[in-house]
């Protein structure tokens, strides 16, 4: 008697509810099966979709270098079906991965091709989140100009403008108009 296994989408589902639950190590597994799956599938695109969501539980787990393993191929695989959503998240997880295992110029550049992947699909949430991601990096980078103007970009971008954010707005465009006196 021979004991079939899950279908790739069952295998998936089961990671995403583990992922959910917090069970980081049990999604880990998960993850990694469906991704194995996928590819004896042939289907790299849901592969590459894998390898962003075990990214993501990776860098939770504290383990950057398996989750930079994990994505590092994802961004060309969607550009090379046009898929720039996809692309363009690969990207910003990308961002993530190298800024955890502490390549700051590459996850700067990874940054730089999500928000022009984003900014081109008319993204605003997406290109708003992945410039504060920039910000935060160029801040600790010693990078204080380029951080205002990323965090300020990102600020405009939101679609809601609360009180919030309306007056970090005011006050991050304080030190470019003092420079530009």
């Amino acid at each position: 008697m021979t004991s079939e296994s899950p279908p790739a989408d069952q295998i998936e589902e089961n990671a995403m509810i583990a992922y959910r639950e917090g069970r980081l190590e049990e999604a880990i597994d998960g993850f990694t099966a469906a991704r194995q799956a996928f590819l004896t599938e042939a289907n790299e695109i849901k592969a590459a979709e894998m390898g962003g969501n075990l990214c993501v539980v990776l860098l939770q787990a504290d383990r950057p270098q398996e989750a930079l393993n994990a994505v590092e191929r994802s961004p060309a695989i969607f550009l090379s079906v046009g898929d720039k959503n996809r692309a363009a998240q690969a990207y910003g997880n990308l961002g993530s991965a190298l800024e955890a295992c502490t390549d700051s110029i590459g996850a700067e550049n990874a940054y730089h091709q999500a928000t022009e992947l984003f900014d081109s699909l008319g993204d605003k949430e997406q290109y708003s989140y992945t410039m504060q991601a920039l910000s935060r990096l160029q801040l600790r980078r010693g990078q204080p100009l380029e951080a205002i103007v990323s965090m300020q970009l990102g600020m405009e971008a939101k679609p809601q403008s609360g009180i919030r954010n309306r007056l970090l707005r005011r006050l991050l465009s304080l030190p470019i108009r003092l420079l530009n006196r």
